[in-house]
C-alpha cells in the first residue's frame, strides 16, 4: 500500500491538493497535521480503499463534507449528507445574532418565556449551536423542515450533541399554524415571551447555482427560491404576521449580499413597524437580515 507522502506527491499538483489532504485525514482517521508528521505512514487496505471510495464521491461532484459525512460548525461537528444543506462560515453569524439577542432576554429565558423557531433546520446546526452555547437552556425550541430526510440527520445531531428540540415536518412555519398548542403566547404572571426565528432558507436563483459547483450537489430545496431569491422569505413574513400581534417577534434572515435592499423594502411592505439592521459577514458583505417586530 502506498505512503502519506507517495500519495500527496500524486496530487500535488492538482486543484484538488487541499481536498484531497482532508479525504486523506479521514480516511486513516487522523487530523491533517498527522499528514505533516508522519509522511511515510503507509496506508491499510482498508484505507487506500475509503481513501479511493472518497475520492471517486469527491469527483462526482460531492463536497468534501458530503463524501466524508460531516462538517464542523461553530465548533462543533455535525452529520450531513446529500440531503442537507452543508453549514457555512458565514451562518456562524447568524448563531452569534440569535445568541446576542436572547441574552439580552435573560430575564424572560429565566421565565420560560422565549421561544426558539428555526425554519429551514437541514442539519439541525443552527439550533443546536445555539442551544449547545446559551447560558439558559430551558428554553422552548423547536425546528422544522420540509424534508424528511434532512429531519433524520437533524435528529441525530440533537440526540449526539443532547440538546432538547422538537422538530417538525412542513413548509416553513405551517406546523405551528395549524398546530395553536405550539403557536407562541403571552406567558402568564406578566411577563411577556418573545420568539426568536432562525431562518437560512433559500435564497439563491437558479443562475447562482448553475455557476457555482461547489453547491451543484447540495439539494436544490434547500437553495433556490424565486423573485431573484427572496420568495421564501417573502412567505415566512407572511406567516408571521399571524403570529406578530401576539408576541414580541425577532426574525434572522441570511441572504445574499445584492439583497439588502429588497429585503428592507418586502420587511418594511410586510411590518412597517419593524425595525431592520443588515449585518455583514467577515469578508464585509451584507450577510443577515435582523428584524425586530412588536405587537
Amino acid at each position: 500500500m502506498p505512503t502519506i507522502k507517495t500519495l500527496r506527491h500524486r496530487y500535488a499538483l492538482t486543484g484538488i491538493h487541499q481536498d484531497v489532504d482532508l479525504l486523506l485525514a479521514e480516511s486513516i482517521q487522523k487530523n491533517t497535521a498527522f499528514l505533516d508528521t508522519h509522511p511515510e505512514y503507509r496506508l491499510r487496505a482498508s484505507e487506500y480503499l475509503r481513501f479511493h471510495w472518497f475520492l471517486r464521491r469527491y469527483r462526482r461532484g460531492y463536497s468534501v463534507a458530503v463524501v466524508v459525512g460531516h462538517k464542523e460548525f461553530f465548533g462543533l461537528d455535525f452529520l450531513v449528507n446529500q440531503h442537507t444543506l452543508i453549514p457555512r462560515p458565514e451562518t456562524e453569524l447568524m448563531v452569534e445574532e440569535a445568541l446576542r439577542t436572547m441574552n439580552n432576554n435573560e430575564s424572560r429565558i429565566m421565565n420560560r418565556g422565549v421561544i426558539l423557531i428555526d425554519v429551514g433546520t437541514g442539519s439541525g446546526c443552527i439550533p443546536i449551536a445555539i442551544m449547545k452555547t446559551l447560558k439558559y437552556q430551558n428554553i422552548k425550541t423547536i425546528a422544522i423542515d420540509i424534508s424528511r430526510s434532512a429531519l433524520r440527520v437533524a435528529k441525530k445531531n440533537a440526540e449526539f450533541h443532547h440538546v432538547k428540540i422538537g422538530f417538525l415536518s412542513g413548509s416553513l412555519l405551517e406546523p405551528i399554524l395549524k398546530n395553536p398548542s405550539l403557536c407562541p403566547s403571552p406567558i402568564r404572571g406578566g411577563v411577556r415571551g418573545g420568539v426568536v426565528i432562525t431562518a437560512n432558507l433559500p435564497y439563491l436563483t437558479r443562475e447562482q447555482v448553475a455557476s457555482e459547483p461547489s453547491v451543484r450537489r447540495e439539494p436544490l430545496t434547500a437553495l433556490v427560491s424565486e423573485e431573484g431569491g427572496l420568495t421564501h422569505y417573502r412567505e415566512l413574513f407572511t406567516q408571521v404576521q399571524q403570529i406578530k400581534p401576539v408576541i414580541p417577534t425577532t426574525i434572522l434572515c441570511e441572504i445574499d449580499p445584492s439583497q439588502s435592499e429588497r429585503m428592507r423594502t418586502m420587511v418594511k411592505s410586510s411590518f412597517p413597524a419593524a425595525l431592520v439592521e443588515i449585518k455583514k459577514d467577515l469578508a464585509g458583505r451584507d450577510r443577515l437580515a435582523v428584524i425586530t417586530v412588536s405587537p
